[in-house]
């Protein structure tokens, strides 16, 4: 190999280590403006259900049903605490449980007609304050962070189902 193509090597090498430092710290700060606004911002859970009720029912919300395994590992939960939960959310008629079709001994959860609407109605944020602090940015800044969060969240979509279908 010439010093050119070495050096072409190295520049090539260095130019992907700098954009992945980048896009890492582009997610770290993505990640602390996150909980900012969740932590600042965040709308209360409704009355008759507990925060951690209502991101069970927001995460069975996200598809055609989840198994229980699959929640407690996606929400970092024993699971214990995921049965618990799902028993107490199925009783007060949010969720249904049935056996999943493929599988006996695995558990299908998904939303029932109440639990769908509850998830439905519910804010991740709360909305005057959230509206606020929109308003105080300037027009096209607003316009930009929406439409980047709206990109955002459908490209992490597609990457999710596509990683589900490669399972």
């Amino acid at each position: 190999m010439n010093s050119s193509s070495l050096e072409q090597k190295r520049a090539s090498t260095a130019r992907r280590a700098r954009a992945t430092r980048s896009i890492a710290a582009s997610a770290d700060r993505l990640d602390d403006a996150y909980r900012a606004l969740g932590s600042t911002l965040s709308a209360p859970p409704p009355a008759d259900l507990s925060r951690e009720e209502l991101v069970v029912l927001e995460h069975v919300a996200d598809g055609e049903g989840a198994t229980l395994g699959w929640l407690a590992d996606h929400l970092r939960l024993p699971k214990s605490t995921a049965s618990v939960l799902v028993k107490n959310l199925e009783r007060r008629r949010f969720l249904r449980r049935r056996r999943h079709p493929d599988d006996e001994r695995r558990l299908a959860v998904t939303l029932a007609p109440k639990g769908r609407r509850r998830v439905l109605a519910a804010r991740a944020l709360e909305p005057r304050a959230l509206q606020a602090a929109l308003r105080a940015l300037p027009r096209r800044d607003r316009i930009a962070v929406v439409a980047g969060m709206e990109r955002l969240a459908a490209i992490a979509a597609r990457e999710a189902s596509e990683g589900r279908r490669g399972r």
